[in-house]
């Protein structure tokens, strides 16, 4: 029999593998390279950092999802929360729609929502950054530390 080394002692798994789904303020971080935009303004900008972090779609031609999360932005500035209903009338889109582009702003980690009510993540975009930072590096410590516990398991040392 072949030399598996420290795969011998992988455990043997006697049921499949289940995977959890989300819980409830979970959220999935994308991060793309995206040339920054030439033009500093306010649009340009706001774009520039949903591409960034996956959210614009090319499909998005209208730029319906921009408008969704600018509503939302602007809103949370002036210390509102508005619903889903409230958003679509504002910018003239249907609520399915809006509701469709609320539910990926939610997984992007963008906004929040408490009950029917939907507002930024915080009254800054620099503070909303600072938090999805935070928050990737604890998900990697807490990577760290299982790859750490998998390596001793498997009697591997970092050189």
């Amino acid at each position: 029999m072949a030399d598996l080394g420290p795969y011998e002692r992988l455990p043997i798994m006697k049921a499949p593998v289940r995977h959890l789904s989300p819980r409830r303020g979970y959220f999935k971080v994308v991060i793309r390279k995206v040339e920054r935009p030439f033009k500093d303004d306010f649009e340009n900008q706001l774009a520039w950092i949903c591409s960034s972090l996956g959210f614009f779609e090319p499909i998005d031609k209208d730029k319906n999802a921009a408008a969704v999360f600018k509503e939302i932005v602007l809103s949370t500035e002036k210390g509102e929360a508005l619903t889903s209903t409230a958003i679509a009338e504002r910018i003239g889109m249907s609520r399915g729609s809006v509701i469709n582009h609320l539910n990926n702003l939610l997984r992007s980690g963008l906004i929040e929502k408490t009950g029917k009510f939907y507002c930024a993540r915080s009254k800054s975009m620099q503070r909303t950054i600072e938090d999805i930072e935070e928050d990737v590096n604890r998900i990697f410590l807490q990577l760290k530390k299982s790859a750490e516990d998998i390596d001793r398991q498997f009697g591997i040392e970092e050189k």
